[in-house]
């Protein structure tokens, strides 16, 4: 994928624009709103600056507790002087969300929307004429600082604002400018990705308690195992072919396991896998 980062995805949050007075309202702090007002929250937006507004009032407090934030009364409240707006609903609702906010919207106001097969071009038309538009596909991990973020940038959106939205996201672990054609390679390889990991991290420790470990002592091994074969190739550079074939002694017990992964597919299937979300991408993207 032809993604580039940018000097701010790897820096740390105090390279980059000052983000102690930015007001930030996320409308909608669910399963990827909250973990992206966290990692606003870790780039420097201070607590009472970010201002959470979901679908009820006692819905806003228990996720602004949660996330360390500030529950707004309303949605107006949170819109108030809103430098950025982060929609974080369901694919399916925010084109109406952004319509709504045509006559609450401020001025110059960066709107980020975090929804899946919705383009900048139709967040463009719901909003006011000349709105400045980002698409973030995060995935759940940033929440503690290992994820991934695909942003796309709309055509109202500014040097100054584009490298403020980077900012945002500096804590995030990566993130990176795509375009909205490799969005659909980006959700497979990294938005979705998170889920299939955790597939795959629950059936090895399910074969570890199976060969006799006990549950606990069976996380711990394969969590960390898998950590560290990455943090191994983010580290060291090496391709993960070459890394491969350094445990892979002859005869061995990595070779013998490896032959057994070949013969069941379990490349194809994760390619399968992977595929497979990149095409749902795309098929909600012509919806």
């Amino acid at each position: 994928m032809n993604a580039t980062a940018s000097s701010a995805d790897s820096a740390p949050a105090a390279a980059g624009p000052d983000l102690a007075a930015l007001r930030v309202a996320v409308i909608g702090a669910g399963n990827m709103g909250g973990p992206v007002a966290r990692t606003m929250l870790a780039a420097g937006v201070r607590p009472e600056h970010l201002q959470i507004a979901n679908t009820s009032a006692e819905s806003s407090r228990r996720a602004a507790e949660e996330l360390g934030a500030t529950a707004a009364d309303s949605r107006d409240e949170a819109l108030a002087n809103a430098d950025v707006v982060v929609l974080g609903v369901k694919p399916y609702q925010v084109l109406d969300l952004a319509a709504e906010l045509q006559a609450q919207l401020p001025a110059g106001a960066v709107v980020i929307s975090l929804a899946a097969g919705i383009t900048l071009a139709q967040l463009e038309q719901a909003l006011p004429e000349g709105s400045p538009v980002v698409r973030a596909m995060p995935n759940t991990p940033i929440s503690v600082g290992e994820g991934a973020v695909g942003l796309m940038r709309g055509g109202a959106v500014t040097d100054q604002q584009h490298r403020l939205v980077h900012a945002l996201f500096a804590c995030a672990g990566v993130a990176v400018d795509i375009t909205e054609e490799q969005v659909h390679a980006f959700i497979g390889a990294a938005g979705s990705l998170a889920g299939f990991a955790f597939a795959i991290i629950e059936a090895m420790t399910e074969e570890a308690v199976r060969q006799g470990l006990q549950r606990d002592l069976a996380d711990s091994l394969v969590q960390q195992t898998m950590r560290g074969a990455a943090t191994m190739l983010l580290e060291s550079g090496v391709h993960p072919a070459v890394a491969k074939a350094g445990v892979c002694s002859p005869g061995g017990t990595t070779a013998e396991g490896y032959a057994a992964f070949e013969r069941e597919g379990v490349r194809a299937g994760l390619a399968a896998t992977m595929a497979a979300a990149a095409q749902k991408s795309r098929d909600m993207t012509r919806d």
